[in-house]
């Protein structure tokens, strides 16, 4: 980058030379290029750390193979929304000429001064406009469509327009139906510009899930193809006024947390709110010879979906999900050979089942007597108490001691179920379950609760809660030769 160009702007904007160097070298390695960078300083803006990132990825939507579709935020207060508008107003706009932008902001009965006070706060030191009839005009002759919605019906008269580009603030509370419509209206004859959209969101809202699954889900899990996320929290903007603040260190329960943290994993009404991506998923290792390993499935066929874990309990009676098989579109025994498959090699104390894979139906075999014949072998029939299969899990998740007079969590400690990464299934469901609306104590089972049934079917099943330690070489023959005398299977066969 040459410094001398950017040190003139800064200089004008009071910054010293030491927070000018670092401003720059973050900048540099964030990948924001000179001309952007200059663009923002001439307009008065000096980007955070977090805000570079996600200006670095709006340049990147340049690119053929870059992202279109760039989220930022995930909790309250870090200046999302200055990040946005500065992007498509200060540097967008004023270098591509011509430019149709929509900017999209949830907003009460006073829309108008709603935008008002973010254009006075983003644009009213430097950047030359003319605001008339909710639309920002540049003299180059690029402009920015100001649109404010209370409640999702109001985007239809959005939709079927041509964009350039748009910018949807609280993107949770929008439906993927309305999202979808939003985006089929970005097209552009402008060879030196790619139509791309710009969000910003929070946990919650009836977009919640939805969000989720197109920018959450692909950052953990580090496959962001056309998307990209860029976190941040309250924690990452210095110039909050303390009110504020207090306010958000203030709020309790799942709310705190989400607004607070940006957690997608809690929201209201959730089932499992034990839940902690941080708390219950490892990376994979090895599972000893030792550990006790058994198998729960919660079948279905062609048209369901068949969810099968591997679980292994140590030596404290920890339960360990090392492998996942979750699949749809195949019968019953195509789902049984492949859990097969995944099993060669490993021996498995019993195979836990949904008992009403034991039910005639009137068809010749069982479901359970099929999956008997492909290979998969031990399989016991699930217990029937629901809400104590529901406890249990809550149980193995559990990892704070609360003090039942004040509230306050008064111990934290390592929960006893871990999950490995590589069952991503079983991670994505289990935080998205909620309450039955006429029985809250049990889930929703019109959810995708697969998953969460198969481990609530192991569960309920384990009796010896813990593996006995590594044996030696003599402790090993005294047991074979011990196990001879009682040939004993788990095994169902049918009478």
């Amino acid at each position: 980058m040459d410094n001398t160009k950017l040190q003139k702007e800064t200089e004008k904007l009071g910054m010293d030379v030491q927070a000018f160097d670092k401003f720059v070298a973050c900048a540099r390695d964030t990948g924001v290029p000179q001309d952007q960078l200059i663009n923002f300083l001439n307009g008065g803006y000096v980007p955070l750390p977090w805000q570079l990132k996600f200006h670095a990825a709006s340049r990147e939507a340049d690119v053929t193979d870059g992202p279109t579709d760039i989220g930022v935020g995930g909790a309250r207060g870090p200046g999302k929304s200055h990040c946005v508008f500065g992007q498509v107003t200060i540097d967008d706009c004023q270098r591509v000429p011509g430019l149709k932008f929509l900017f999209l902001r949830q907003t009460g009965t006073a829309a108008r001064e709603s935008f008002e006070d973010l254009i006075m706060k983003v644009l009213a030191r430097r950047i030359k406009y003319e605001h008339t009839s909710g639309v920002l005009k540049f003299p180059n002759g690029s402009r920015v469509i100001l649109g404010g919605y209370h409640d999702e019906s109001d985007i239809d008269k959005y939709i079927g327009i041509e964009y350039d580009g748009i910018a949807v603030e609280e993107l949770n509370q929008l439906t993927r139906d309305k999202i979808d419509k939003l985006k089929g209206s970005m097209r552009t004859s402008k060879p030196d510009w790619r139509p791309r959209m710009y969000t910003s969101f929070n946990p919650g809202g009836i977009g919640h899930q939805d969000v989720k699954d197109q920018y959450i889900e692909p950052f953990r899990a580090k496959q962001e193809k056309r998307t990209r996320f860029i976190p941040s929290t309250y924690k990452d903007n210095p110039y909050l006024n303390v009110e504020y603040l207090e306010y958000l260190e203030g709020l309790g329960g799942n709310l705190g947390r989400a607004w607070r943290e940006g957690d997608w994993d809690l929201f209201e009404g959730q089932f499992f709110n034990e839940w902690r991506r941080e708390r219950h998923v490892v990376y994979p290792y090895e599972i000893p010879d030792n550990w006790r390993r058994i198998r729960s499935i919660d079948p279905s066929g062609r048209k369901g979906i068949t969810s099968c874990h591997w679980y292994a309990i140590d030596e404290s009676g920890n339960v360990h999900v090392y492998r996942e098989y979750y699949g749809t579109g195949l019968d019953s025994d195509e789902h049984a050979k492949s859990i097969v498959e995944l099993s060669l090699g490993e021996e498995y104390v019993y195979s836990c089942i949904d008992r009403a894979a034991f039910a005639q139906l009137g068809m010749p075999e069982t479901q359970a007597e099929i999956y008997e014949r492909c290979g998969v072998t031990g399989l016991i029939p699930s217990a029937k108490n629901r809400l104590h299969g529901w406890d249990l899990v809550r149980q193995y998740m559990r990892w704070q001691k609360i003090d039942m007079v004040t509230g306050k969590v008064i111990e934290e400690f390592t929960p006893k179920l871990r999950v490995f990464e590589t069952c991503p299934n079983l991670i994505r469901t289990i935080p998205t379950l909620i309450h039955d609306e006429f029985k809250p104590e049990d889930l929703d089972s019109d959810g995708e609760d697969h998953a969460a049934d198969d481990l609530r079917y192991f569960l309920q099943t384990l009796r010896e809660q813990k593996s006995l330690p590594k044996e030696n070489t003599v402790q090993k023959r005294l047991r074979e030769l011990k196990e001879k005398e009682y040939d004993f299977s788990f095994s169902y066969r049918k009478q």
